[in-house]
């Protein structure tokens, strides 16, 4: 994003941080906790102060994906389920994360995820094309994801100890030997990378909101 930092992107009149948070305090979460760059949390917490309906704390990240999310975790202090989701997906709905929830609860760790519609190929820079993989055996891994805490904690340190770094927390319990739930959901849960998606989020929010206005009468 060039600098840019992502939960502050404007989408409307709302950032990023406050689309999720929104979903998140209307969700069926008792407590969130915001891991953030000690650049931006006066910023965050401004826009937090709007949502008093739940507890909401913040803890900064660690040098890594996965000890930000350690962080996140420890300030979460006892809890049963925690669930994880990246601020860069703005869509997520108090559906998805209970859906994800529910999901948890069946295996003890689950995440929200979609079809592969994209043909797929692996690719060696050596050797080029290798394989084609078949589209219906591929999901497209998506936050949020969640876990029993009581799973997650030894998990991370097996993975600290091996000195392995996974992209996701479902890569890192599934190496740890726990079978992950995998729930699809909407496919508008898209993350935000590229300035490209910025303007795919932008053109979404408007549908949605030209959608919301037909329903209410409103729309043209």
């Amino acid at each position: 994003m060039g600098g840019v930092s992502k939960p502050l992107i404007k989408l409307g009149k709302k950032t990023l941080f406050e689309y999720v948070l929104d979903a998140f305090c209307r969700s069926v979460c008792e407590k969130m906790t915001v891991v953030c760059n000690p650049a931006n949390e006066q910023a965050l917490k401004e826009l937090a102060a709007a949502y008093g309906t739940k507890e909401i704390d913040f803890t900064y990240g660690g040098e890594t994906r996965s000890d930000s999310v350690f962080n996140g975790v420890k300030n979460c202090g006892r809890c049963g389920f925690v669930a994880v989701h990246d601020c860069a997906r703005p869509f997520v709905t108090p559906e998805i994360i209970e859906n994800v929830i529910e999901g948890a609860r069946k295996t003890g760790v689950s995440t929200a995820c979609t079809p592969v519609t994209d043909t797929v190929k692996y690719v060696d820079a050596e050797h080029g094309v290798i394989y084609t993989p078949q589209r219906k055996n591929l999901l497209a891994i998506q936050t949020p994801q969640c876990f029993r805490k009581e799973l997650y904690l030894p998990a991370y340190l097996l993975a600290k100890s091996a000195g392995r770094e996974y992209t996701d927390e479902t890569s890192m319990l599934e190496a740890a030997g726990h079978g992950v739930e995998y729930v699809i959901c909407d496919a508008s849960n898209i993350k935000l990378t590229t300035r490209a998606d910025v303007m795919t989020a932008r053109a979404i929010r408007l549908i949605r909101e030209h959608d919301n206005n037909d329903k209410n009468g409103t729309g043209i």
